[in-house]
């Protein structure tokens, strides 16, 4: 392996998780922080997708937690082993100046700093490419029109408590038809407001509990196992 993949696929922190069974899509977190059990069935999801078709997996984040590192190293390396072959991935995020911003700017120096920042080249205003592979930015509160293709290897929604149904449902959704895709979607359970009631994290979170086919929920709080349905 490379030293650029091994920069993007080494965990940063020491794995402190129950044993994981994701053949029975049990799953038990020990510690607040540590998402290296969501990482492994994110990038087999995304791996296998040819073989296992479209899955949905709600992540829990606690209160104040940010995915933005473990997004990060997950998008460096969808671009990096697809760069030969292409493929159409995407972020969803709420607000463009405290989400998709700092996003796109962690994104470009993780590259640097991985010893990779002559491969990468930005494509159009809030796109990334890497060889074939692309991956694009979307804010919520800041949209931009783009014709480019839908995504077909991954989707993810940062901070889906603070997102819509309605907003995902009309501009989101119509473009998740690839029967291949994966979609993850991080979120706080449980907060405060109208905003989550309405939430798609909500309610996806819920059917992923419910047991749907394709769906797989991570648990972020201490001793609350997961329920996944494959």
């Amino acid at each position: 392996m490379s030293p650029t993949a091994t920069a993007i696929v080494t965990p940063e922190s020491s794995v402190s998780l129950e044993p994981t069974h994701l053949d029975t899509g049990i799953s038990r977190a020990n510690a607040v922080h540590d998402l290296n059990a969501a990482w492994a069935q994110i990038v087999q999801s995304v791996t296998n997708r040819a073989s296992h078709g479209s899955s949905t997996i709600t992540v829990d984040l606690a209160h104040g937690e940010s995915a933005q590192e473990f997004s990060t190293r997950l998008r460096m390396l969808l671009l990096f082993i697809n760069r030969d072959k292409g493929s159409v991935s995407a972020t969803v995020s709420p607000s463009f100046l405290s989400d998709t911003y700092p996003a796109m700017l962690a994104l470009v120096k993780g590259f640097e700093s991985s010893g990779a920042s002559e491969d990468w080249r930005p494509d159009g205003s809030r796109s990334i490419r890497m060889g074939k592979a692309k991956h694009t930015f979307v804010s919520v509160d800041m949209p931009v029109a783009d014709r480019s293709a839908s995504p077909d290897t991954l989707i993810e929604i940062v901070a889906a408590h603070r997102i819509s149904a309605s907003w995902y449902d009309q501009r989101v959704l119509p473009r998740t038809t690839s029967i291949e895709l994966t979609t993850v979607m991080f979120g706080v359970p449980n907060s405060p407001g109208s905003e989550y009631a309405n939430s798609i994290f909500k309610r996806e979170r819920s059917k992923n509990l419910s047991g749907r086919s394709g769906g797989i929920h991570f648990s972020r709080q201490l001793n609350w196992s997961a329920t996944a349905a494959v």
